[in-house]
């Protein structure tokens, strides 16, 4: 038996000094695959290193939580404020769902744009995940994603399963220091993806993840550590590894800030990137 690992990055169309770094990993690296933005502020330079690289797996990153949508914003008022942007917040979102306020149909219309989109630029869509995990923390999100993964013909999809993993990996010697939001973030997830499987019993996904209890605190002694760990795992499982990489960029920089708030990784992607072409 043998684990297979997959090494991924979200946020690809993002930033140019973003899709520069995974372009690098990926030619000159060992990524393996990475989520589009269909709605980030360089989508067009990613879609263009994408084609370069036809056996470079892309998913789509699935966004109604930042930026703005692809969808007249008055098609999707539930989902956007009164500049038309996304709200920016998770929480919000949460909320929003919790109280009967988000419409499951705009979701779905904004959601298949975006799919609609990069599959017209001609990219060769792998799989589908969500911004911050949004497609899986949403029950909205979880019936618009269903409906799509059939019409689409894109049958694998991100599910976060990653305490099981946690078990191993502290079993042999690696350490990991997480604050409580990202223990309580990891419990969320991990519960909303069971309750996700019990609406998409018929699509793929990998048996673990890793990535979310250490989001933003690679360390590179415990990253190799945890690297052939996973290498060497006597099982019979497909594991997804998520990163953020990029170089940094001006988070502060109107233009951005407006759209998409303040990315707290920004300094922390050139860490992965580092660990990528180590």
């Amino acid at each position: 038996m043998v684990a297979r690992l997959i090494l991924h990055s979200d946020d690809f169309g993002l930033h140019p000094a973003v899709n520069r770094a995974i372009i690098e990993a990926f030619t000159h690296g060992c990524l393996t695959s990475a989520s589009l933005m269909a709605n980030g502020l360089a989508v067009e330079d990613a879609i263009s290193g994408a084609l370069r690289y036809p056996d470079f797996g892309v998913g789509v990153h699935l966004n109604i939580l930042r930026g703005r949508p692809l969808s007249p914003p008055s098609e999707i008022p539930s989902l956007v404020d009164d500049r038309g942007f996304f709200l920016n917040s998770a929480a919000v979102l949460l909320c929003k769902s919790f109280m009967g306020k988000i419409s499951k149909q705009q979701v779905y219309l904004e959601y298949r744009r975006q799919i609609l989109f990069l599959k017209e630029q001609g990219i060769r869509l792998t799989h589908l995940d969500g911004e911050k995990h949004t497609h899986l923390l949403l029950p909205e999100a979880v019936w618009a994603v269903k409906k799509l993964t059939k019409e689409f013909g894109i049958p694998k999809v991100r599910i976060i399963n990653e305490t099981a993993l946690m078990r191993t990996l502290f079993a042999s010697g690696s350490r990991f220091y997480s604050g409580l939001m990202q223990r309580l973030k990891l419990f969320l997830l991990e519960n909303r993806s069971r309750k996700a499987l019990q609406e998409l019993s018929d699509i793929k996904h990998t048996d673990l993840t890793f990535g979310v209890l250490i989001s933003g605190s690679i360390d590179y002694k415990n990253s190799y550590k945890v690297l052939t760990t996973l290498l060497s795992m006597d099982a019979d499982v497909t594991i997804e590894w998520m990163f953020h990489l990029g170089y940094p960029f001006n988070i502060h920089k109107s233009s951005f800030k407006t759209e998409f708030g303040s990315f707290f990784l920004n300094e922390q992607r050139e860490k992965e990137l580092h660990f990528f072409l180590s």
